[in-house]
């Protein structure tokens, strides 16, 4: 009966340690499952999650955007942030073309003047839209600055 009885004592420490065990192992799990959740959800609400804030990116058409002898001829003012570049996107009947401007660099106040060279084909639209400085590099806005659906002619 002595091999019963060290049977009993063995069982009965073994049956205490498996629950302070588990609950060490939840306790665990359970801090290191809140530690990730806390550090992937802090960048949720941040503006520089998503990319550069264009918000104060403006620019108006001063005095044309139009199209004439195979060219788009653009003059526009930027009213706002200094913007790095600009793009130009076209899209007519023959496709989308996508042209970053060369020397499209404006601070706020100043004009640009530039003619591209296009061959138009139908309605035209165009949109064109500024890069900021974001982190060191110049980074496209997700809208356009200004937007036409059907280019006139000058």
């Amino acid at each position: 009966m002595q091999v019963n009885a060290e049977l009993a004592e063995f069982s009965h420490e073994k049956r205490g340690m498996s629950p302070l065990i588990a609950t060490m192992l939840l306790i665990a799990f359970a801090v290191a499952l809140g530690a990730m959740i806390m550090n992937w959800s802090s960048t949720l609400g941040e503006k520089d999650a998503g990319g550069p804030d264009c918000s104060k990116v403006m620019m108006e058409i001063s005095p044309y955007l139009c199209y004439a002898e195979n060219m788009i001829k653009i003059s526009v003012k930027n009213t706002g942030k200094a913007v790095e570049a600009v793009s130009l996107k076209i899209v007519d009947s023959s496709g989308e073309t996508l042209k970053v401007l060369p020397d499209s660099k404006l601070a706020s106040g100043e004009v640009m003047n530039r003619d591209v060279p296009f061959a138009k084909s139908g309605k035209t639209s165009l949109a064109l839209t500024p890069s900021i400085n974001y982190k060191g590099e110049a980074a496209p806005c997700t809208k356009p600055a200004i937007k036409i659906d059907d280019l006139p002619n000058c």
